[in-house]
């Protein structure tokens, strides 16, 4: 097997080099390798993948009904053979977790949280606080700190998947289809094009995308995500993100009557307004247009037969104001941000660079019109 540099997010390796087979309890020497665009860089088999289906029984029947991702938090603390050590070598700490993710943030600094951010983050806490429940009535010696540090571990770490056997059913609920991944974690997040991921019969494999010099840092995608969705759900933004996007939703819905919000619902229009780095969303036009037209000429734009040029300068208008009261609560979170002492340093600056991030997106897309 080729070996290669790899380096995990939020930990850095920049000196630690894994050779495939050293990582699985073989004496094999290191040796870094570059690697020609189209190759494979690794295997993972099936047979390494971590899932509902390779959970002990016993473990599965004594705590009941719960998500997988709940499930297989708790399979790790109670199933010693779940990881490998060298595969817990590059796994952050409790203490990473603690500094990167907002679900270990204080409170105040919850609170603080973009509007994405913070909805992410309540659905977390909702999701853990019911597993957690399962497991411990069932496992009462397992602590919280423990379980919500796998929890972690689970949610930050696992790929999409879905068995390829027909003798075993895929699970319903779309967010409970994951494996625990080894060695995914060696790979750190692009918002380009990263290595390719593919899964088949035999397992996951990495392919190269590009030529990758001996030495270079190998990045893969995991997803097409904003930074307010990579920072509650992994624990960091990213400088650029050609993906990113903040939401409109608090500063439009509030200028909508009950009559317009009604009418936008019953033609699929109501929320989800995103202002992303290239332009405002078709909904978002639809909702402003929402706000000043009658039903019956909202609906001939719908339909195509109005290409609302005669309306865009209102629109724009509507616009400009939605813009300013964003970037006025951005500009109250920096100012708060400033003043509050509370958690840690670094916290309050990667919530301040998120800030910044939104408040220089709300000024372009302002100079832009």
């Amino acid at each position: 097997m080729t070996s290669v540099l790899f380096r995990a997010e939020r930990r850095s390796y920049p000196n630690a080099l894994f050779n495939i087979k050293e990582a699985e309890g073989s004496s094999s020497s290191f040796k870094l390798t570059p690697h020609k665009a189209g190759t494979n860089i690794l295997k993972v088999p099936y047979a390494a993948l971590r899932t509902h289906y390779t959970v002990p029984k016993i473990i599965s029947k004594g705590i009941g009904p719960i998500t997988i991702h709940g499930l297989l938090a708790a399979t790790l603390i109670l199933d010693k053979t779940s990881y490998s050590t060298s595969w817990q070598a590059v796994m952050p700490t409790f203490q990473d977790f603690s500094e990167s993710m907002p679900l270990m943030w204080p409170p105040t600094l919850q609170a603080l949280l973009p509007t994405v951010s913070r909805t992410l983050l309540l659905n977390q806490k909702r999701k853990l606080s019911k597993d957690w429940s399962a497991v411990v009535k069932a496992y009462p010696e397992i602590s919280y700190d423990d379980y919500l540090y796998n929890w972690l571990l689970v949610n930050t770490r696992t790929f999409h998947f879905i068995s390829t056997s027909r003798k075993v059913n895929t699970p319903s609920n779309p967010d409970d289809r994951m494996a625990l991944n080894p060695f995914a974690d060696l790979f750190n997040h692009t918002d380009a094009d990263g290595c390719g991921v593919a899964f088949g019969p035999e397992g996951y494999t990495i392919i190269a995308n590009q030529d990758i010099e001996s030495g270079e840092e190998i990045y893969i995608s995991y997803g097409s995500h904003s930074n307010d969705f990579l920072l509650t759900e992994y624990g960091f933004i990213l400088p650029e993100n050609r993906w990113d996007e903040i939401s409109l939703d608090p500063y439009i819905l509030p200028l909508l009557s009950e009559n317009q919000k009604e009418g936008l619902d019953d033609v699929g229009f109501l929320g989800k307004y995103v202002l992303d780095n290239n332009t405002v969303c078709y909904r978002t036009q639809v909702a402003l247009r929402a706000i000043f037209l009658p039903m019956k000429q909202l609906q001939r734009f719908l339909n195509g037969q109005d290409d609302g040029e005669r309306d865009q300068s209102t629109v724009n208008q509507f616009l400009i104001k939605v813009l300013d009261s964003h970037l006025k609560d951005a500009e109250k979170k920096l100012k708060r941000l400033r003043k509050v002492d509370c958690g840690l340093a670094s916290q309050r600056e990667t919530l301040s660079r998120r800030w910044h991030q939104i408040r220089l997106l709300l000024i372009t897309t302002k100079s832009r019109m």
